[in-house]
């Protein structure tokens, strides 16, 4: 017969159930009782563990499934499992918020010119050859969508972009510059950025992998204060031009 396990939750007051698990839960995976991978009791036990039954378990689960916290694998060997942290589920929900709260391209260009420039400084001092691998490959197909003149550049000054903000070493950084930057480029693109625009991109990115590739980070800072000045200036006159 085997041997009960110790319960690693406690009853919870019925009125706020479902709540009350939600919160259980999310305590053990933050403060690392539960690590990515763990495998959660069974509904039955944790049914048995909560005080409650398997339906108010089982909606409590759906709230962490939603919230990407566990994942939940069906037939043999399925079970609630603690997901993974991933970079991009965090940058898609920080994206939605800023659709839904109607961010517009100035309170985006801030941000960046506040974010971008420590994230140029931080990749100058600790960006490593494989950083350095990843914002050359995206600065070189900028380079062949430029040559064959396709006027969408933007996708490849996001690669660059992120590829810098993961040379920082900084995940709170790299959560954030990806947010925006997926947004800014959206809005970015609405109003078909000019070829003069693609140029001075990858003009720019040059200049910043050369300064980070020496471990210059007073330059790496100068030239992405100079590199969003120049596009915040022209974002402005295209969208004037546009409405």
């Amino acid at each position: 017969m085997a041997q009960a396990t110790e319960p690693i939750f406690h009853t919870v007051r019925v009125a706020r159930a479902s709540e009350d698990i939600v919160l259980q839960v999310k305590d053990h995976i933050f403060s690392g009782k539960l690590a990515p991978g763990d495998r959660l009791p069974s509904e039955k036990e944790l049914a048995e563990q909560f005080g409650l039954s398997r339906t108010t378990v089982r909606d409590a689960l759906r709230v962490l499934e939603s919230q990407n916290l566990i994942s939940i694998k069906v037939g043999a060997g399925g079970g609630a499992f603690v997901a993974r942290p991933s970079a991009t589920t965090i940058s898609e929900a920080l994206t939605d918020m800023l659709r839904m709260q109607g961010a517009s391209s100035r309170e985006l260009i801030e941000a960046r010119r506040a974010i971008e420039m420590t994230t140029a400084r931080l990749a100058a001092e600790r960006a490593t050859a494989e950083d350095l691998q990843a914002m050359r490959a995206a600065i070189d197909g900028a380079h062949q969508a430029h040559s064959s003149g396709d006027p969408h550049f933007t996708p490849h000054s996001v690669n660059f972009h992120v590829a810098m903000a993961k040379a920082a070493k900084n995940r709170v950084l790299l959560f954030t510059v990806s947010s925006f930057q997926t947004l800014f480029y959206e809005t970015l693109e609405k109003i078909i950025p000019d070829e003069q625009m693609g140029a001075r991109a990858i003009q720019d990115h040059e200049k910043l992998l050369d300064a980070i590739a020496a471990h210059d980070s007073e330059r790496a800072t100068r030239i992405m204060n100079e590199h969003l000045v120049y596009f915040e200036r022209r974002v402005q006159k295209l969208e004037q031009s546009h409405s």
